[in-house]
């Protein structure tokens, strides 16, 4: 089975008509741990991202859907240089905003446009709301 992309993923959640259908369908792509994080990213309010906040100037990748040069699944174990408390702590602004292009520039165009609202808490999906993962997964955010 083909890993479906993290933004595919939300977008399925969204287009799902209950709640119950909601929970489900992210508990089972909870075993993808990039989804989590992104979740986490949002909706956490103990994750601080150390980005500036807005959209940042990248080359979005025109490719089609599928053949990006990589993916949030592999490229999640980046995260931990954005957000307080992770490696990217000691690095200068510029550097980390430079690998943040990096990161965004090898990701198809929904996948960085998730993650470019992600970092700042704007992600918006009908009916994907704090409350929901929270009952989703419990133990998963911490404020």
């Amino acid at each position: 089975m083909v890993k479906p992309a993290i933004h595919e993923i939300f977008e399925k959640a969204a287009s799902l008509k209950t709640k119950k259908e909601k929970i489900a369908y992210m508990r089972d792509m909870g075993q993808y741990p990039a989804f989590k994080d992104v979740l986490r990213i949002n909706f956490d309010d103990d994750v601080v991202c150390l980005l500036p906040e807005g959209e940042a100037p990248y080359r979005k990748d025109d490719a089609p859907e599928g053949y990006a040069n990589s993916t949030l699944h592999k490229e999640y174990r980046r995260f931990t240089y954005f957000f307080k408390g992770g490696e990217g702590m000691n690095l200068a602004p510029l550097k980390r905003e430079s690998m943040w292009i990096d990161l965004l520039e090898t990701l198809s165009a929904g996948e960085s446009e998730l993650m470019a609202l992600a970092k700042d808490k704007r992600l918006k999906y009908k009916g994907i709301t704090k409350k929901l993962v929270n009952e989703a997964f419990p133990n998963l955010l911490k404020k």
